[in-house]
């Protein structure tokens, strides 16, 4: 055996030994050969260190999200003193690019105080997704989000193969200038390039977006987005079932949202992308000074919503961690300390009726929470999709309970009073000035299923107005690709325009859709003041399918019906003593078709006392 033989030899028993380092200098002899094996194992073993070090600095309790966007992931309103009083450092951000105020750099992790996604951005949904999401998990639990979002940009600036082509015919636009100052002009490549950053220090959970007024109702939004998120999944390495996308709504029209149409596309989202999730704006409130912002209690309830659909799909209950000590603000901001009763409430037999139930929080903001709600009930009412249905006459108590976030509850009791002939309903649209052309002022309805092209319809509608003026029908293909300069669809049908009075008349328009219209508009742009529909009715000719949800308005569900709120209009459910049109009052025939005021088919031999629908017209059994 050589030198070099033996010197391995020795270094291996060096190394078994329980009493020997391998940094102990009395083992090494002084040959060149061993010195050489010996800085090689020294090296070997920092290698492994560090190659383990870099293993083990992956925390797969750091959970973090990608959030892109325009303005409103950007963050649109200023940030109160409540916002920035507390963070919990478990809640992290990764800047996405150098801000100054506060001093942070490119690819850093920090504490997720205001602002979070860009040095322009101020309070929005991002800010309390994470304080929601570190209050419910365990305490080991840190959560970080990698944000990306411009001001008025189109989800094409995230397309990898579209971007550069947008800036190019876009170069004096806003959401350029962020893109070129902010994220170097690719801020697709820049969220991919953070992410990565992020993949060293913890997993990637989830995606969150928030986009669309600047590609409003475009029916083709969803598969881009579905490009975008499946380029992000290829890229980052990741699965789609381990990384679900949560796509928020925009301001509802209800709020004053100017672009509340584009709901309607994002609801297509699961339908599109299987691990696709919705959540809901509805409430939200708007800035009141333009018409696609929320203000900062409209952010946070966003930025809730988002965590709470979060930790549902991760099959988690949106609530307090047991031991985990809500800070004062987040404290405020969870609590409910009442609910507000709706008050009495008259419902006629058959019809159904959402109730808005609000709780007041310790903040003092307000939410509708009836969804959340739970109800002890009198006999004679039922609770069913979300919706109180009168099943009988009667009249007596409903206790409504409410647990918030932190498990408090709270809890209100108020009156149903329902019969067989109670108070006719109406849909009241307030015009207030008259506009200078028909289309300054509309009725707009979402038709349960679109129209086929070639057949014949039948709409009917009973209608008044306080000034007399023309009304016409335009049934409206809003999925159609043929758009105008606006982005609006171009295919529309001008039907037959009626001047209405001040009494009731039931109106009439048969036709043949030249389009598969999915959406009916009422244009009366030249009336000023109110203007009252009643039992609005689409069928296609021969059959009794109604097409049109709450035509009757005996519910209170108007989340197919819209004004143009922008336009100075608005709407809303009133009682009346009659339309001027008397209810048909017959026995119930014992055959044909016949449906309750939701909609639902009902047996004739099996029907109870109650409005019916029959051929279009509300039938009253007694």
């Amino acid at each position: 055996m050589g030198k070099y033989d033996r010197s391995v030899k020795n270094v291996k028993s060096t190394l078994i030994s329980e009493k020997s380092s391998i940094f102990a200098t009395e083992i090494y002899p002084t040959n060149y050969n061993y010195d050489r094996m010996k800085r090689f194992l020294l090296a070997m073993v920092v290698l492994f260190t560090t190659l383990c070090g870099a293993k083990a600095a992956v925390d797969p309790n750091f959970h973090i999200y990608l959030c892109f966007g325009q303005s409103n992931m950007e963050g649109n309103a200023q940030w109160e003193s409540i916002d920035n009083e507390y963070v919990d450092p478990r809640f992290q951000m990764l800047a996405t690019t150098d801000f100054s105020n506060p001093s942070r750099q490119l690819g850093n992790w920090y504490t997720a105080y205001c602002p979070i996604v860009s040095p322009t951005g101020k309070l929005g949904p991002t800010d309390y997704f994470g304080r929601t999401m570190v209050a419910a998990l365990p305490s080991d639990v840190k959560v970080g989000v990698v944000a990306v979002a411009m001001g008025g940009s189109p989800i094409e600036m995230f397309d990898k193969d579209k971007y550069q082509s947008v800036i190019k015919n876009n170069t004096t636009e806003w959401y350029v200038t962020l893109a070129n100052n902010y994220y170097g002009g690719n801020p697709y490549g820049r969220l991919v390039e953070m992410a990565k950053k992020a993949q060293e220090s913890g997993v990637i959970k989830g995606i969150l977006l928030h986009q669309g007024c600047s590609n409003c109702a475009n029916p083709e939004w969803p598969n881009m987005v579905k490009k975008i998120y499946n380029d992000l999944l290829t890229d980052l390495g990741l699965n789609a079932a381990d990384v679900p996308l949560f796509v928020g709504e925009v301001e509802r029209f209800e709020q004053g949202g100017g672009c509340s149409s584009h709901n309607d596309v994002v609801a297509q989202i699961p339908n599109v992308i299987p691990t696709g999730h919705v959540v809901s704006s509805y409430d939200c409130p708007g800035n009141g000074s333009d018409p696609w912002h929320f203000n900062p209690t409209g952010y946070r309830m966003l930025g809730r919503r988002y965590a709470y659909e979060v930790l549902r799909v991760m099959g988690i209950t949106p609530q307090l961690a047991e031991g985990y000590t809500l800070p004062n603000n987040m404290q405020k901001f969870l609590t409910a300390k009442s609910l507000t009763s709706p008050g009495t409430i008259a419902m006629r037999v058959g019809s159904s009726r959402t109730i808005e139930l609000r709780a007041v929080f310790n903040d003092n903001h307000t939410e509708e929470i009836s969804n959340e709600a739970t109800f002890a009930l009198p006999s004679f009412l039922a609770f069913e999709n979300g919706k109180f249905v009168a099943k009988a006459e009667g009249t007596g108590d409903v206790t409504a309970t409410f647990t918030d976030f932190t498990g408090n509850t709270v809890s209100t009791t108020f009156t149903v009073e329902c019969n067989d002939l109670g108070p006719n309903h109406v849909l009241v649209v307030n015009n207030g000035n008259a506009g200078s052309n028909p289309w300054d002022k509309q009725l707009i309805t979402i038709l349960n299923e679109p129209m086929v092209q070639g057949k014949t319809y039948i709409v009917k509608a009973t209608i008044k107005a306080d000034n007399s003026g023309d009304c016409a029908l335009w049934p409206i293909w809003t999925t159609s690709p043929n758009r105008d300069d606006w982005g609006n669809s171009s295919d529309v049908q001008y039907l037959a325009s009626y001047v209405l009075t001040s009494e009731f008349k039931e109106f009439t328009w048969e036709f043949s859709a030249s389009f598969p219209n999915d959406r009916l508009q009422f244009v009366f742009g030249k009336i000023g003041g109110k203007v009252y529909f009643d039992d609005v009715s689409c069928m296609e000719k021969g059959t009794t399918n109604e097409m049109v949800v709450n035509g009757s308005f005996e519910s209170d569900d108007l989340s197919k019906w819209s004004v143009i709120s922008w336009g100075g209009q608005s709407m809303k459910i009133e009682e009346i003593a009659a339309s001027g049109i008397e209810d048909i009052r017959i026995e119930m025939p014992t055959n044909g078709v016949i449906y309750d005021l939701s909609g639902r088919r009902v047996d004739a031999a099996n029907a109870h006392k109650g409005i019916y629908i029959i051929n279009g017209k509300k039938v009253i059994k007694k």
